[in-house]
């Protein structure tokens, strides 16, 4: 267990309707610390739903399975900045409020969408993403191969490239995982709004960042889009598909 998580029992979780309806899919807006949003989990599959995730602290989320022995806890106590686990695999997700657009879907098993094949629904859901930023104006591609595995992508996610993740000039602005129940399926999608590896590096040790931040640099980028304007474009989208 990684030391220094915030505690989810002392956070508050608010949940508000969002929008009047889309059909077949009830979308809400969930607010609270980051392992909170990461530690919700989704009491009513009846119908698929979209999850509008509105976290009110930077932090640093690791891979369900990542040793923490590469964080240095004391930056991050420095900075103010809180070490979290999400329940999907993969290398460390750095999560700001204010450069991270980050939505979550659940799709029941029987509902017309799902699809047995893990690669097949990320593609699904990229593809979804993809439609909606092409029609605000941003020409992205998507990565519709099998998993590629970057030499960093263990220690930090967006050094990886996962089948329907989007990329524009062959640098990553879409993460997509997805974690499987006997329910169905929930998509963490995150979107990057900002894109300064430069001020969460310091967040690892010295004996894990070496040459990390110009690889992470080269990794990713970012879209300058305003956050209803994507919503709004990606729930077009998404009733679409």
């Amino acid at each position: 267990m990684v030391p220094n998580l915030d505690d989810v029992k002392q956070v508050n979780i608010a949940e508000n309707l969002l929008l009047d309806g889309m059909p077949e899919w009830v979308v809400s807006d969930q607010v609270g610390n980051v392992q909170a949003l990461h530690s919700l989990m989704n009491e009513d599959w009846t119908s698929p739903s979209v999850w509008i995730m509105s976290p009110t602290n930077p932090c640093l989320v690791l891979g369900s399975s990542q040793d923490d022995s590469c964080i240095n806890y004391q930056h991050a106590k420095k900075v103010d900045v809180s070490i979290a686990r999400r329940r999907t695999g993969g290398g460390a997700v750095f999560v700001d409020p204010q450069t991270l657009f980050w939505v979550d879907l659940f799709v029941p098993r029987t509902h017309r969408i799902w699809q047995d094949d893990i690669e097949v629904a990320s593609i699904w859901m990229g593809r979804v993403w993809k439609n909606a930023l092409n029609s605000m104006g941003v020409d992205c591609q998507m990565h519709n191969k099998p998993f590629e595995k970057g030499p960093l992508a263990d220690l930090v996610c967006f050094a990886g490239r996962a089948p329907g993740e989007l990329l524009i000039r062959e640098k990553k602005i879409l993460g997509i995982s997805q974690r499987r129940m006997k329910e169905g399926v929930r998509f963490q999608c995150a979107l990057t709004l900002g894109w300064k590896p430069e001020e969460w590096v310091k967040l690892f040790t010295d004996a894990s960042t070496r040459n990390l931040e110009s690889e992470i640099y080269d990794a990713g980028t970012y879209v300058a889009l305003d956050r209803k304007e994507i919503l709004i474009a990606f729930m077009e989208a998404l009733t679409l598909s």
